[in-house]
């Protein structure tokens, strides 16, 4: 909410950009390892080990808590964290390595830092990449491609990767350490299909996004899908999340399967940002770098994990794409600009994303990963509202996408001064994304309004929502979920927003009346 058909030369570039291609093209297992013990040969640190797992500062963000400092001794810091692959795969399995730090330090100038590789072969260190590329005190992201990875893995599957800096006058500072594997499987996985049917003529799948605690959309809880089907009298089919990339790259397996065990199907917002601050360019996972293949081996094990959860998944990548307020938008990757990129035809931001799409969707079928419904999400408006960022420029195209998705809202604060009206703004969008996919089905994956705006009442405005769609106004909708959240805008309670069903009874009363004794309104996937 606010708040790939790649061709085969691309593809087979943007591979290699990381990894000696052979071995990229053999590889469909992946692994990101975090570090699991320190030894300070000269000087020491400060900060917990733990807090190299997660990348989580940006730009000149300043929390101690949440990275390790390195304190140099007498003449420079030198010290190594130790990794450690699990009992399988086999280190004589791995293809491709690849070494991402996030560190933050003085200008090169002023202080090197290096970081070598123990090669277990040779019995010696092998320098693997510098902070030559950083800037002074700034959080970047170093990349560093290992050749012949297997050299650097001991028989026992340790990894060692030393950092030396080149003088004691500074410190240096890490907030995420980890070695990225590929690596080929014993034995390929079977493959997972669940393709999620159509409902019967007439009828409509009824899913939800149940709310969370935070306010960053993935510490949903069954508490809270309880809570809402209680207070909508009907159970959710599908389940609605953010996977946040800032905290974590693993497929969520956790949360998954909570909502399967509850008999529903996930569904996931593949949210590949650095935090969840809007309406700039990600300082990390831009498009140019998702296309680069600079996180491959975290999209590898992501698919994978959606391959091995085994049954049905609903995702997708860039929710509300043609929206300033997400990372993904073109605004932030190009604009209209048509020399920088591909096609000298098309604006270069949504052509960046059309091919990231496709780029992501392809690897998961690389992995086998064939229990996905891929969804195309976009906003009811254009923001900006400019040719070039017309949602039909990032449509990845019917061989990749499976639904339609659009998000339409009301008032989304109890301040707002206007009051959109739902019949008006899916008029508007509904004949463009009919338009633009012909055989596809469309969702409204995101509806809401709050409560408490002066404008309008928060139980009427989905009365007449959920009437239009259970009578079939626009024909080619199949789904809708209600966004069923609050949320803090400032320190005055009254501005809160909140579309919870659970906290306005007259609001849960109209989905009693219209969701719960209504058989052409869906609560189970069959």
């Amino acid at each position: 909410m606010l708040r790939v058909r790649f061709t085969q030369s691309i593809f087979l570039v943007a591979l290699a950009v990381f990894f000696p291609l052979t071995d990229a093209l053999a590889a469909n297992g992946a692994l990101a390892l975090p570090p699991a013990s320190i030894k300070h040969l000269k000087g020491g640190a400060r900060g917990n080990l733990s807090a190299l797992k997660l990348r989580d500062q940006n730009f000149y963000d300043d929390n101690p808590a949440r990275y390790v400092s390195l304190l140099p001794g007498t003449g420079k810091y030198d010290g190594y964290r130790e990794y450690r692959m699990p009992a399988a795969p086999a280190p004589a399995s791995v293809r491709a390595m690849r070494v991402e730090v996030n560190f933050n330090g003085p200008s090169p100038a002023k202080q090197a830092w290096s970081w070598s590789l123990y090669n277990w072969n040779a019995s010696r260190w092998v320098r693997v990449g510098g902070n030559a590329g950083s800037a002074e005190w700034e959080w970047k992201t170093l990349v560093f491609a290992i050749p012949n990875p297997r050299r650097f893995i001991s028989a026992d599957g340790r990894i060692r990767l030393r950092v030396v800096s080149s003088n004691a006058h500074y410190e240096g500072r890490m907030d995420y350490e980890a070695v990225h594997l590929l690596y080929t499987p014993a034995a390929p996985p079977a493959p997972a299909s669940a393709s999620i049917p159509l409902p019967p003529a007439g009828r409509l799948y009824h899913g939800v996004y149940p709310g969370g605690r935070t306010g960053e959309e993935d510490d949903i809880r069954l508490a809270d899908l309880t809570a809402y089907d209680a207070a909508a009298g009907k159970t959710a089919a599908w389940v609605y999340f953010s996977d946040n990339w800032y905290h974590g790259r693993a497929f969520p397996t956790s949360t998954a399967a909570w909502i399967r065990r509850a008999g529903r199907v996930p569904y996931i917002r593949l949210m590949l940002r650095s935090d969840p601050d809007g309406g700039r360019a990600d300082p990390v996972f831009t498009l140019a770098r998702i296309l680069s293949g600079a996180f491959d081996n975290d999209l590898h094990g992501w698919c994978a994990g959606a391959r091995d959860f085994r049954t049905r998944l609903i995702a997708e990548y860039g929710v509300e794409v043609n929206g300033e307020w997400f990372p993904w938008n073109g605004k932030w990757n190009g604009g209209g600009i048509r020399t920088g990129y591909g096609d000298p035809a098309q604006p270069d931001g949504p052509e960046r994303f059309r091919d990231a799409y496709r780029h992501i969707i392809q690897i998961c079928r690389d992995e086998g990963a064939n229990n996905i419904t891929w969804v195309f999400h976009i906003n009811d408006g254009d923001w900006p509202q400019v040719n070039w960022n017309r949602f039909e420029n990032y449509y990845p195209g019917d061989e990749y996408i499976d639904w339609l998705a659009v998000s339409s809202y009301g008032a989304q604060t109890p301040s707002d001064d206007y009051w959109p009206v739902f019949r008006e703004s899916m008029d508007a969008v509904y004949p463009r994304i009919a338009a633009l996919a012909p055989a596809k089905p469309i969702i409204v994956a995101e509806f809401g309004v709050t409560n408490g705006n002066p404008l309008g009442s928060q139980p009427q405005w989905a009365r007449a929502a959920l009437t239009d769609l259970i009578n079939l106004r626009w024909p080619r909708v199949v789904g809708f979920s209600w966004w069923n959240e609050r949320w803090q805008n400032d320190n005055n309670p009254a501005h809160d927003t909140d579309m919870r069903l659970q906290a306005n009874p007259a609001l849960a009363r109209v989905f009693q009346l219209l969701v719960r004794g209504n058989i052409n309104v869906l609560g189970t996937i069959p």
